[in-house]
């Protein structure tokens, strides 16, 4: 799914997030819906009753569900695969409501599948779907290869993230507070301090000995102090949604903590949530990378080559703004 990077932060994405899309959270998280919805029921309609369906960069399967959805509700009997480059298999792992598990049961996954290297033969697949996938890998290479086992008269439909939308502005915004409050304060540093200095009083004396000590007192002080800074350092309201994700975690975890055993299970959370959130970091930088402009637009367009008859691209508008790109590209019936 994603271009020559260390897969290692998507693998731990899909297979912990319990989310069928990717920087999706909640019932956003099980699929996609509304106007998104409708785009790709309107590239769906078309297809012959018993189409080969693949869904490249298909994460947990958001974009693949969809497909056996509307199979399912229309008498369809596609054949659905969902490819990605990360270790996935969401049929395995995914906490997912009862119909969504039965959708999922009818998508055959292939992880750790780049997809400049597709497992299908020559003129093989009526349809190619990729939603916010595409634009992550080699594009002229997947493009290449996806008219390759594309049949004649086969499309892949593309929505692509556009380097204008609010999404991705927003993804800028957290991007810049996350490298910040990760790498340049020293914010789990000082927590992980602080818990390892209660771990130690506590291990001899008491609770309360932890919090009238002056090691004590001195690391919770600096702790609050680097929190409030980074408070008012980031006081917008665009930017305290991605500082109060990593405010509030920590102070969750430090927060608990009374005993010997908690200190230590806090110590092992923290670890494990900056780990966590600099995937997260890692994440949205791929995403940010991976917009396009609508010269790169044209130029994967182009990469199509004399394979493609026709093609086509716009700008998926949602609430008055540029939302993604949509992108359409039909191989011609005599390649």
């Amino acid at each position: 799914m994603r271009r020559e990077v260390d897969m290692k932060h998507w693998s731990q994405y899909w297979q912990g997030s319990n989310a069928l899309s990717s920087f999706a959270e909640g019932d956003a998280g099980q699929g996609y819906d509304g106007e998104v919805r409708a785009f790709w029921h309107f590239h769906l309609k078309d297809l012959d009753d018993d189409a080969v369906v693949v869904d490249v960069g298909t994460g947990n399967g958001a974009l693949a569900v969809l497909a056996a959805e509307f199979a399912e509700q229309n008498k369809k009997n596609w054949t659905i695969h969902g490819v990605d480059a990360a270790d996935i298999n969401p049929t395995e792992y995914l906490r997912a409501p009862a119909p969504i598990k039965k959708l999922l049961g009818k998508v055959t996954f292939h992880g750790n599948t780049d997809m400049a290297k597709l497992p299908f033969d020559d003129n093989s697949i009526d349809c190619v779907l990729s939603q916010f996938a595409l634009e992550y890998a080699d594009k002229k290479a997947a493009v290449k290869e996806i008219m390759r086992v594309l049949k004649p008269g086969g499309k892949l439909v593309i929505m692509a993230h556009h380097a204008s939308s609010s999404l991705v502005k927003d993804s800028e915004t957290g991007i810049r507070i996350f490298d910040y409050a990760l790498n340049q304060t020293p914010l789990f540093m000082q927590a992980d301090l602080l818990v390892r200095i209660g771990h130690e009083i506590m291990k001899h004396g008491s609770y309360n000995a932890w919090k009238a000590s002056q090691h004590g007192q001195a690391t919770e002080k600096t702790t609050m102090f680097l929190m409030n800074m980074l408070r008012e350092r980031f006081a917008k309201d665009e930017e305290r949604v991605w500082l109060d994700d990593i405010i509030t975690r920590v102070a969750n975890i430090v927060a608990p903590v009374k005993s010997v055993e908690m200190a230590e299970k806090a110590m092992e959370a923290l670890a494990y949530h900056y780990d966590l959130l600099q995937s997260h970091l890692q994440r949205v930088k791929d995403q940010v990378n991976a917009a396009l402009t609508e010269k790169e637009v044209k130029a994967l367009i182009k990469a199509s080559g004399k394979a493609s008859k026709q093609n086509d691209h716009s700008e998926f508008m949602f609430e008055d703004e540029a939302f993604a790109w949509a992108i359409e590209i039909v191989k011609s019936s005599d390649s």
